[in-house]
């Protein structure tokens, strides 16, 4: 099956709430049904190409044959009731042979939670899938490092309509047999790692499911960087599911780890100078109250969210402004390419300095920038530039201005005519070619390449 979620984002849509899809769907205009069927038609379409027959869920006769469609919105709850039938039925129907549990057998479940009760101390909110845990049963939970081992102190489940908040909403209860949500109270839990296993454990075998539930943990890998950003996740699962999706959009991770953001996360983080890897994202995690002080008081720069997809947006979309602010400082402070002529008859002073008319042929002329001839010759410095009897900072391709240039003669350096270059320094010529390139203007690209012509005649490593 294939949900296909914001149908409320459907120009007109008349928002049915926790409706299943049919009942809302007969409640739309015959305009809103008939976008919705042509956006599933896409979908089916998209499907097809990668070889999958597909249909709305209500129109399959077949599952064996074809994925059942099922429109949905996450945001008004509109389909969700369709989703757990239909993965119900698909379950009963295909899967039965594999549903099974033996209630006699030592229980094995999974961590959900680790959290502190009031009254309990650190407490593990558990999945119990098969087998049967009782109080007093010695019990081993995956960990970070080795395996915890400890025995049931109690089994508590919450009373009737209450949530597990508080001491005083827990009932105890001696026993527990899969499939069942059990909280489970019990000695050194501080360690326990959400997401992963625990096992009852005989006195015979603790070693051996020790070992098992180790190499569990770490057989998932979490293949890391020498260079990158940290994460952090509230279970394995998590974990691994956002690597998965930053690892899609090619972003490197130096480190990876399950837990709560710490002070020694931020300390690590504030130590890496390249600013876009000096960065922790957290999904659906806290961040503890001497790290929240010592990340204000740091250039480490901390993403949270209990959505992967926005996390991961709201991280590009900072990466991206950074380098939007970093080539603007760069380009600010570069020597860019600049190419003019000095115009026939525009020739106002002959030297000290000397004063001509000149027009921009491509790129940028700033003042206080040094003037090359087309032979490489440094012949002065932009003294000042004017527009219609203004002073201007700098004249842009197409514009004709009068130039001062200190250290030039007329009849000697230049005349009328001449093809003159801004002078651009070889560390800013290896920044614009290596670097910048991608933000130059067309024309200012040409006179970077003409002017790394001239320099690269006599020196062929010249800026590279």
């Amino acid at each position: 099956m294939v949900v296909a979620n914001k149908i409320d984002r459907i120009h007109g849509w008349n928002p049915q709430q926790n409706s299943p899809f049919i009942a809302s769907y007969n409640k739309q205009s015959e305009r809103v049904k008939t976008d919705l069927d042509n956006k599933l038609y896409n979908v089916v379409g998209e499907l097809y190409d990668i070889g999958f027959n597909s249909e709305r869920y209500d129109r399959v006769d077949d599952f064996q044959r074809n994925i059942g469609i099922i429109p949905i919105s996450a945001i008004t709850g509109e389909g969700i009731p369709d989703v757990l039938m239909i993965l119900l039925g698909l379950a009963q129907k295909f899967l039965e042979s594999n549903l099974h549990y033996t209630a006699d057998g030592p229980g094995i479940g999974t961590v959900l939670e680790v959290k502190e009760e009031k009254g309990l101390g650190t407490t593990l909110d558990v999945i119990l899938y098969d087998g049967t845990i009782k109080k007093g049963d010695t019990v081993v939970i995956g960990s970070l490092g080795e395996p915890i081992q400890t025995k049931v102190r109690a089994l508590l489940k919450p009373r009737p309509l209450a949530e597990m908040k508080s001491e005083e909403k827990f009932q105890q209860i001696k026993s527990a047999t899969a499939a069942i949500g059990v909280k489970i109270s019990a000695p050194n839990l501080e360690g326990a790692l959400a997401g992963s296993p625990v096992k009852v454990a005989s006195p015979e075998v603790i070693d051996t499911i020790s070992e098992e539930i180790k190499n569990e943990i770490e057989d998932v890998q979490i293949d890391t960087d020498s260079m990158g950003i940290t994460i952090k996740a509230d279970t394995i699962g998590s974990l691994e599911a956002l690597v998965n999706e930053l690892s899609k959009e090619n972003i490197q991770i130096k480190k990876a780890s399950v837990g709560d953001i710490s002070q020694r996360d931020v300390i690590e983080v504030a130590a890496i100078e390249e600013q876009l890897y000096s960065v922790i994202v957290g999904f659906n995690v806290k961040i503890l109250p001497e790290a929240k002080d010592k990340i204000q008081n740091s250039d480490a720069t901390l993403f949270r969210n209990d959505v992967i997809y926005r996390l991961i947006d709201d991280y590009k979309d900072w990466v991206k402004k950074q380098k939007e602010l970093a080539e603007k400082e760069i380009s600010e402070t570069i020597v860019k390419p600049g190419m003019f002529r000095i115009m026939p008859n525009c020739i106002f002073r002959q030297s000290k300095p000397a004063v001509v008319g000149v027009k921009i042929v491509s790129g940028t002329v700033k003042t206080k920038v040094d003037v090359t001839t087309e032979d490489g010759t440094i012949i002065g410095l932009v003294k000042g530039l004017q527009l219609n009897g203004e002073n201007i900072s700098k004249a842009s391709i197409g514009m004709e201005v009068a130039m001062s240039i200190d250290g030039a003669t007329v009849g000697r350096q230049i005349k009328e005519e001449d093809l003159l270059f801004v002078n651009i320094p070889e560390r800013h010529a290896k920044i614009l070619e290596h670097e910048i390139q991608d933000s130059m203007k067309a024309d200012e690209f040409e006179t970077l390449e003409a002017f790394l012509k001239i320099k690269r005649k006599d020196n062929p490593f010249w800026a590279k």
